[in-house]
């Protein structure tokens, strides 16, 4: 394909997902799912407009927009609200997470009649995906206690969900060629994917933060300089094999929580180049899913069944009791796992990560693997269209939406101050 064509594919892509999306907003419907559907219609399952080859060469744009959501979920993390609500999120994020593990390995192992089977699944299921789930708080324009408890919850998420899959695949591992994993085979993974994302994203975090402190610096300013940085971050995080989410979401907490005053040059980046990217992002994700995964028989669609059923109910009933022990406000207690069932890219990547690990097992690994992508495809597909409307139903029950409507009218008149102003003054 021609530059020039892929350059209108790309524009043709995104006015679609546009219009959709914003057929789906007047409908009460988060916006996020039409971006997702547009891309589903003009992929490869159905138009094939936009081929399954492009979208794989469009990689690095699911890369900067993941970036880009990592730096603004840690963006609103503020130490004093964590601390307030701290306990709250501790005991959420584990009851949650463990919980779900619990539920799925069990119900898989029996369903499968295999232990290893069960363990990876219930692996699986404790990530969530923060990309939709950030867009749907971003689109309402959310603030308060469950918005912040779901930012953090989420963006921890996936550490705990890396340890959890580190143990039980080793585990599985273990069954499969009878021998016991080591404690330093078990820990290498969360030791290299968590511990880089948190040094490299405080790192690359103080060099912005000092550059948001020049008097002179602009929006236009932080908005050049975030985004590079952003790009610096995401790109290290790949070549390290670093988690990339946990290092930009750690740059954008590092960054508010240095001076306060950097929320203003934070917001003003993620205002400007977060609707363009995010567009794009969930069309692209939309036209890379194969529908026909949902149209498979036998074990795999009873197992991609009982697998959406049994991490909601882990996610939500989780939440709840996590949220009971750590003696959340009841809005949050009651609300969050609404707000936990995305599944998307550390889902996927992980199932594919398993597929290449256990070809090493002959024919039965082979099987296994392909089992894991078809489940975990068809159920990602599934529940990236519910979870947005989920998020949604979340923060209408706690009545938090449109609470930070406020700071972003106060953004937009400084920003229109600073534009009639005259030059000779700037």
């Amino acid at each position: 394909m021609e530059y020039g064509s892929i350059l209108a594919l790309i524009g043709f892509t995104m006015l679609c997902a546009f219009v959709i999306g914003l057929v789906f907003r007047r409908l009460g419907i988060p916006q996020v799912v039409g971006f997702i559907i547009a891309g589903t219609a003009l992929g490869s399952s159905f138009l094939n407009i936009v081929p399954l080859d492009l979208v794989k060469n469009l990689e690095f744009v699911s890369e900067l927009a993941l970036g880009l959501i990592g730096f603004e979920m840690g963006s609103h993390l503020h130490l004093d609200d964590l601390r307030r609500l701290g306990r709250s999120i501790a005991a959420i994020l584990f009851c949650e997470a463990i919980g779900t593990f619990a539920l799925v390995a069990v119900g898989v192992a029996l369903l499968a009649g295999d232990i290893a089977v069960g363990l990876i699944f219930g692996a699986l299921a404790a990530a969530t995906a923060p990309a939709a789930t950030v867009d749907v708080l971003e689109e309402y324009k959310a603030k308060g206690p469950l918005t912040t408890s779901i930012l953090a919850v989420v963006g921890m998420d996936d550490a705990l969900a890396l340890l959890l899959f580190s143990v039980a695949v080793s585990l599985a591992e273990g069954l499969f060629g009878g021998q016991a994993p080591s404690l330093l085979h078990i820990l290498e993974l969360p030791f290299i994917e968590i511990g880089g994302a948190l040094i490299l994203g405080a790192l690359l975090a103080l060099p912005l933060a000092l550059f948001y402190r020049r008097s002179a610096c602009s929006h236009s300013d932080a908005l050049i300089a975030s985004v590079g940085v952003i790009l610096v971050g995401a790109g290290l995080a790949q070549v390290l094999g670093f988690s990339l989410i946990l290092t930009t979401m750690t740059l954008g907490l590092v960054v508010v929580n240095v001076e306060p005053c950097n929320a203003d040059w934070t917001r003003a980046t993620i205002e400007r180049a977060g609707p363009v990217l995010y567009i794009l992002f969930f069309a692209l994700v939309g036209a890379h899913f194969e529908v026909q995964t949902l149209l498979v028989g036998g074990l795999t669609l009873t197992l991609a069944v009982l697998y959406v059923i049994l991490r909601s109910a882990g996610k939500f009933g989780g939440a709840w009791i996590g949220g009971r022990l750590g003696r959340a406000q009841p809005e949050v207690r009651d609300n969050l796992g609404l707000a936990l069932l995305s599944q998307a890219g550390v889902a996927i990547g992980l199932s594919l990560s398993i597929a290449h690990r256990f070809d090493a097992y002959g024919a039965e690994g082979e099987a296994l693997g392909r089992l894991v992508i078809n489940v975990i495809t068809a159920t990602t597909f599934v529940v990236q269209i519910l979870g947005p409307i989920m998020v949604k139903r979340a923060i209408v029950r706690a009545g938090e939406v449109g609470k930070a409507g406020d700071e972003i009218e106060d953004l937009v008149a400084e920003d229109l101050g600073a534009a009639l102003e005259p030059t000779s003054r700037r």
